[in-house]
């Protein structure tokens, strides 16, 4: 009885390994052996990822570093890209974490949340309204699948991101990617034109661009200056990147108790700022500048004096005269991409003016005359989703920073260590709504990988000012003096 009993399970297993076997026999002849290694690493490691919250954060703060603009090399349907896989495990690794035996990350009620919720909404009804303006190709979908995803992170992130444990590893590792999505940036500007674009031109089958354009310059004339744009192909968005990086980590040079060792800080700041001066991206250098004077006039006045130095140095240094002519051409409206800007701006304007409250939507005009695309966020947004949508972002991030300056009294004389992440979290999102201004792509649909950064700042601002308030709360408990009651008279 026992030997028979004893063959069953053997049997099973020889039948599971001859299925196995045809099974992956039948792959073999039908599918790219490649694909097949890659899934067999890939699954895993994507399981084994988003098996923890701190992981999917990890993977989600490394992709948008150094894999922004990465597609998989195949098609389901459509071309998912890693930063849609990223997004999508932090999500469920958040799910996962909140079904599990320690549910210690609640979604939180913080102010942003209404105005969030109906800025999510104004977007899917423009969307909807816009669909006769042009034909609804998958990639459009994909896309503004991905602008509502990014949107709905926030939330996650708000709740990720609620202690100060969580902030520090935010810190480190932002500071860190940063820094090596910095340093190959300066690597491809440097090396040899032809290499650099044979490197580039080897990222083909991930969705990038190959060929001479793979390297930019101002106005696409190699005759002028060359642009950094390490893996993210466009350099504006590369310098606005940088600039939220920078930002971040500012403050960890004067705390403390920095995130990293304070010559790592100073290291990384130094490969970003390098890098972000290489991008020529007029708008994040200036973004980068407010926040930095931000975060001087706030805390650390020695900000105030290293802001001098590098403009100092900008202005003197011989190597960089080319880029203080562009920014006084740019400046006083000679250049031709400010006055190409010029021409987009009163173009945007056509198209609010004809369509003023809800915009044409995000797949294309209903007049011929008139074409979606201007290099600001805030016309950018009024030409999608017209004047209401525009109030519903501005209203969302207003709400941010009055929170933020409302916080600020009892943060700033709470922990110093929460100060600091108060300080890079809130300088980030001020240099890059600046930036805005000048820019598209913190809001825009083709620009995934920077919609999702400034949601990721926006976050981890929203859950600074909750952590800082509880921890200023505590501590005035903690040094409130005890109300003796009165003894009663005994008779």
């Amino acid at each position: 009885m026992s030997i028979s009993s004893s063959r069953v399970p053997v049997k099973q297993i020889s039948i599971w390994l001859v299925l196995a076997g045809l099974l992956t026999g039948f792959l073999v002849a039908t599918v790219n052996p490649l694909i097949l290694f890659a899934a067999a690493v890939a699954i895993p490691l994507g399981a084994w990822t988003i098996s923890s919250v701190e992981r999917a954060l990890f993977a989600l703060i490394v992709v948008i570093g150094l894999l922004p603009r990465f597609a998989l090399p195949v098609r389901l349907g459509f071309t998912p890209t890693f930063l849609d896989l990223a997004t999508i495990g932090l999500i469920a690794a958040w799910i996962g974490h909140q079904l599990g035996r320690s549910p210690d990350k609640p979604l939180r009620r913080t102010p942003v949340n209404g105005p969030l919720a109906a800025l999510v909404t104004t977007a899917v009804l423009t969307f909807i309204l816009g669909l006769p303006n042009g034909a609804l190709a998958p990639l459009v979908v994909r896309r503004f699948a991905e602008l509502l995803l990014s949107l709905i992170t926030i939330v996650v992130i708000v709740a990720i991101t609620s202690n100060l444990a969580m902030q520090r590893q935010v810190a480190r590792w932002t500071l860190l990617i940063g820094a090596a999505s910095a340093a190959l940036g300066i690597a491809l500007y440097a090396i040899p034109d032809d290499l650099a674009i044979r490197l580039l031109s080897a990222l083909r089958p991930f969705g990038y661009p190959s060929g001479p354009e793979v390297l930019r310059f101002i106005r696409d004339d190699p005759a002028l200056m060359q642009r950094a744009t390490g893996l993210w192909i466009d350099p504006n968005a590369y310098g606005g990147y940088l600039l939220i990086v920078g930002l971040l980590g500012l403050p960890h040079l004067f705390a403390p108790r920095p995130a990293l060792a304070r010559w790592l800080v100073f290291l990384a700041l130094a490969l970003v700022v390098v890098a972000l001066v290489l991008t020529v991206s007029r708008a994040a250098m200036l973004g980068f500048a407010l926040g930095a004077l931000v975060i001087g006039l706030l805390r650390h006045r020695s900000v105030l004096l290293i802001l001098g130095l590098i403009g100092g140095a900008v202005l003197l240094l011989p190597q960089t005269q080319a880029l203080v002519q562009h920014f006084v051409e740019g400046f006083q409206g000679r250049d031709l991409a400010t006055q190409m800007r010029f021409g987009e701006y009163k173009d945007a304007l056509r198209l609010i003016e004809r369509y003023p409250l809800l915009g044409v939507g995000f797949i294309g005009t209903p007049d011929v005359d008139l074409y979606i695309g201007v290099s600001s966020m805030y016309l950018l947004i009024a030409q999608q989703m017209g004047l209401v949508g525009l109030a519903m972002f501005i209203i969302t991030v207003v709400v941010v920073l009055f929170s933020a300056m409302r916080a600020w009294p009892a943060i700033s004389r709470a922990s110093p260590e929460q100060t600091t992440f108060f300080l890079g979290a809130h300088g980030a999102l001020i240099g890059a709504l600046f930036s805005g201004i000048f820019d598209h792509y913190f809001f825009n649909i083709d620009f995934h990988n920077s919609v999702m950064l400034l949601c990721l700042v926006i976050g981890i601002s929203v859950s600074s000012q909750q952590i800082g308030l509880t921890t200023a709360s505590a501590q005035r408990s903690a040094h409130r003096p005890v109300q003796w009651l009165p003894k009663h008279n005994v008779a």
